[in-house]
């Protein structure tokens, strides 16, 4: 276990690093299908009717932004209304290719599911009779790595289930003029192959953020503790050390960091998983290493990432659990959010 001295963190917080945002807007997809497309229908969905589709975000579109490396970890779409999904099925990774061809791996390599919202209720703004459209982000499981050079991919597998009929659309979404319109924007009747745009096609963003661990969740607390933050020191890059800490931590209690290869399921239960009040295990218990709390600052532990080229692309999931007697939980632990380190 390694202890990091309080002032080092007090001289990274002076140095900020910032998110960049990506508007790819729907104007980009004038000429399809070299950067929308296969777009087809699988006959999956529980009307059948079920739409997979890819949208490339050029590198040549990307230059113009000034983008610096950094993990990609949500892409959001402009949806308007709400709509019951029983599939919504979100793919995006980088590509080196220039135009987009007929293969699903070949346009987008990484076939990793980073969200799987499928038999939910997905909201936009408004009503689905009077749709406003707003951006809704998504989270991804798999923060990905860019690099100025690379291409960006949105990979959708959705379908809105409107039971007697057969789906108004898949994903309402806005494509110029503040009009609600389908995302994949095609001359389309049940049956027939969906490969036809009439007009342009998705509007999306997507955020880059520091090359650093990526929080999501939400931690808890007991009454009159503080919840546990967690954090790292260095970026988690193949051949280097990266320091996983959490501060707001008992001096001297006893502490743990639970530390797993997935925040989508833990032993065949999906994650988050509640485990009482207002406390969620957020990532996969694979490896628990139990502590003392250090008696002034925070616990961490190093993470040593071997210069093994087969690990690039993978995951470390991370959470701290404090013992608290006081706890909401059904064990006597407090937790801290959830802490990815996407190995580049």
């Amino acid at each position: 276990m390694r202890i990091i001295k309080t002032s080092l963190f007090l001289i990274a917080a002076c140095l900020p690093a910032t998110a960049q945002q990506v508007h790819y807007p729907d104007n980009q997809h004038s000429n399809p299908p070299g950067i929308g497309f296969p777009l087809y229908t699988p006959g999956g969905g529980l009307a059948g009717l079920t739409v997979r589709t890819q949208f490339l975000c050029p590198d040549s579109f990307l230059q113009t932004q000034n983008l610096s490396a950094g993990f990609v970890t949500s892409i959001g779409l402009s949806i308007g209304g709400a709509g019951f999904y029983d599939q919504f099925v979100i793919r995006a990774g980088t590509a080196g290719v220039a135009n987009l061809g007929a293969s699903w791996s070949a346009n987008l390599p990484d076939q990793r599911i980073q969200r799987d919202l499928s038999n939910t209720l997905i909201t936009g703004g408004g009503t689905p009779a009077n749709p406003v459209n707003i951006w809704v982000d998504f989270p991804l499981a798999h923060p990905f790595y860019y690099e100025p050079g690379d291409s960006v991919v949105v990979d959708l597998t959705t379908n809105i289930f409107a039971p007697p009929g057969p789906p108004p659309s898949y994903c309402t979404t806005t494509v110029g003029g503040g009009v609600v319109e389908r995302a994949y924007n095609f001359s389309y009747f049940p049956g027939s192959p969906a490969t036809s745009f009439n007009t342009n096609g998705l509007k999306f963003r997507f955020n880059v953020a520091p090359l650093e661990m990526v929080e999501f969740g939400a931690g808890c607390s007991s009454a009159g503790s503080t919840t546990p933050d967690l954090g790292a020191t260095g970026s988690p890059q193949l051949g280097t050390t990266t320091v996983v800490t959490a501060s707001n931590v008992v001096p001297n209690g006893l502490g743990i960091f639970v530390v797993g290869w997935s925040n989508v399921s833990n032993a065949g239960v999906a994650l988050p998983l509640n485990i009482g009040g207002s406390c969620d295990l957020l990532v996969s218990a694979d490896v628990l290493m139990p502590m003392v709390n250090p008696a002034a600052g925070p616990a961490g532990f190093a993470l040593s990432i071997p210069n093994n080229a087969a690990l690039q692309g993978e995951h470390v999931y991370t959470q701290f659990a404090q013992y608290d007697a006081n706890s909401p939980a059904t064990i006597p632990y407090v937790l801290s959010e959830g802490g990815i380190l996407p190995i580049y």
